[in-house]
C-alpha cells in the first residue's frame, strides 16, 4: 500500500478535476436532501387520506415484506424504498410494525442490480457462472437474514421494540440528539424551503410530487455512485483491487466506506460482479466487502430520518440499521452461518451455467414475479 502511494506522481495529478469532481458530489448530495424534503413535503399534501393507500391490503406482514421487495427491484435502490417508508413513518401515515417489514423486503428487491449485470457476462459459461455467483452473494445474505429475523419480529417485535428504544434514548420527540444536536443542525439547511420554493405551484397534484421527488432521490444515488464506478472501470489495476480486497477486515471496510460514498449497495455490489467474473477476488473475499456494503447502505436512510424531523422516522432508519448490521455481525462471526451464503451462491452459479436460462427464471421469479402475484392476490 505505501509503495502504491509512494509510486504516485504528485506533478500529473489534475487538482482542476478533483475540485470539478468534489463539486459534482457535493451537489449530487445536496439534490439527495432536495429529495427527502420533497417527499416529506408530498406526504404533507397527502394527508390523512395517504395511509389508507399505503395499507390498501390486510394488514399481512408477508405482503409488506413483498410489496418492500418488488418496489425495491423496480427502483433497484432499497435506498429509495426505505427513505419513502422514512417519510411515511416519520409523518405518522404508516406504522413501524408495518414498515419494518417493507424495509426487510427492500432489502432483497435492492439485489437486483448486480443480477442484471451478471447476466451481462452469459454468452461465456465459466465466466458467467462467477459473475453469477458473484451478484447472488448479496441476494442469499439478505435472504438468510430474513429467515432469522422475519419471524423474529413476528413473535417477539423484537427490532421495532429495540429501535423505539434506542430512538428514545438518544432522540427527544423533536429529534434533538442528547448533547449534540448541533452536529445535524446543518444537514436540512435550506431543504424544506427550496422544496416548498420548487413546487407550491403543484400543491393540488401531491402524487406527482411525490414521484419527482422519488426520481430527484434515483438521480442523485446513481450521480454518486457513477463516479465511483466510473474510477474503477477506468483504472482496473490488480494493485487498486488488491489494497481494496487484502483481507476480510480490509474488504468488510471497504465495503462499508464505498457504499457510505455512493449511497447504494446495488452499486457498489455491482461492482463485485466483474471482479468475481474475472477472478481478481474470491468469492469469500467479495462476501465480505458485500458484508459492509450492506453496513454503509443503511446511511442512506439515517439522511431520511434526519430530514423527515420526527422520532418516528429515526425508529424506522434504526430499524434497518439494526437488520443489516446485526445480520452482518451474524453471519461473519459463526464459522457455518458465514460459509452458508458463499455455498449456495456457488450452486447458484453452477446451476445456472449448465442451464443458463434458470439464470434469468431465477431474476423474474425472485424479484418480479412472486412478489407481484402475492401483492396482487391479497389487494
Amino acid at each position: 500500500m505505501k509503495q502504491a502511494i509512494n509510486n504516485i506522481n504528485l506533478e500529473n495529478v489534475d487538482y482542476r478535476v478533483i475540485a470539478k469532481k468534489t463539486i459534482f458530489v457535493i451537489c449530487a448530495f445536496y439534490l439527495m436532501f432536495i429529495s427527502f424534503g420533497t417527499m416529506k413535503f408530498a406526504f404533507t399534501l397527502l394527508g390523512t387520506g395517504l395511509a389508507e393507500e399505503l395499507v390498501a391490503v390486510e394488514h399481512n406482514p408477508f405482503i409488506y415484506f413483498f410489496i418492500g421487495l418488488l418496489g425495491a427491484a423496480v427502483f433497484q435502490s432499497s435506498s429509495a424504498v426505505t427513505a419513502i417508508v422514512v417519510g411515511a413513518v416519520g409523518l405518522g401515515k404508516l406504522s413501524l410494525d408495518d414498515a419494518v417489514f417493507i424495509v426487510m423486503g427492500a432489502n432483497i428487491g435492492t439485489t437486483v442490480t448486480s443480477t442484471i449485470v451478471a447476466l451481462s457476462y452469459i454468452d461465456d459459461k465459466s465466466i458467467f457462472m462467477r459473475a453469477l455467483s458473484g451478484a447472488a452473494l448479496h441476494d442469499f445474505f439478505n435472504i438468510f437474514a430474513a429467515v432469522i429475523f422475519l419471524p423474529l419480529e413476528l413473535t417477539t417485535g423484537f427490532l421495532s421494540n429495540l429501535s423505539q428504544s434506542i430512538a428514545s434514548n438518544f432522540f427527544t420527540s423533536d429529534l434533538s440528539l442528547s448533547n449534540t444536536n448541533s452536529r445535524f443542525e446543518g444537514l436540512n439547511i435550506g431543504v424544506d424551503k427550496i422544496s416548498h420554493l420548487l413546487f407550491d405551484s403543484l400543491q393540488d397534484y401531491p402524487w406527482v410530487i411525490l414521484g419527482i421527488s422519488v426520481l430527484m432521490l434515483i438521480v442523485s444515488l446513481k450521480l454518486i455512485g457513477g463516479m465511483t464506478k466510473e474510477v474503477f472501470i477506468n483504472n482496473p489495476k490488480a494493485t487498486s483491487v488488491n489494497a481494496l480486497f487484502k483481507n476480510d477486515a480490509v474488504s468488510l471496510f471497504s465495503g462499508i466506506s464505498l457504499t457510505a460514498i455512493v449511497q447504494s449497495s446495488s452499486i457498489t455490489s455491482s461492482l463485485i460482479v466483474p471482479l468475481t467474473a474475472s477472478k481478481k477476488i474470491t468469492l469469500p473475499r467479495a462476501y465480505m466487502f458485500i458484508m459492509g456494503a450492506n453496513v454503509g447502505t443503511t446511511i442512506t436512510a439515517l439522511f431520511a430520518a434526519l430530514a423527515t424531523g420526527t422520532e418516528f422516522g429515526v425508529e424506522i432508519a434504526l430499524t434497518h440499521v439494526l437488520f443489516n448490521v446485526l445480520g452482518v455481525v451474524i453471519f461473519t462471526t459463526v464459522p457455518t452461518l458465514k460459509r452458508i451464503p458463499v455455498w449456495y451462491a456457488s450452486k447458484l452459479g453452477f446451476f445456472a451455467a449448465k442451464e443458463r436460462i434458470f439464470g434469468f427464471v431465477y431474476l423474474f421469479l425472485l424479484f418480479f414475479v412472486l412478489p407481484f402475484i402475492l401483492v396482487w392476490l391479497n389487494t
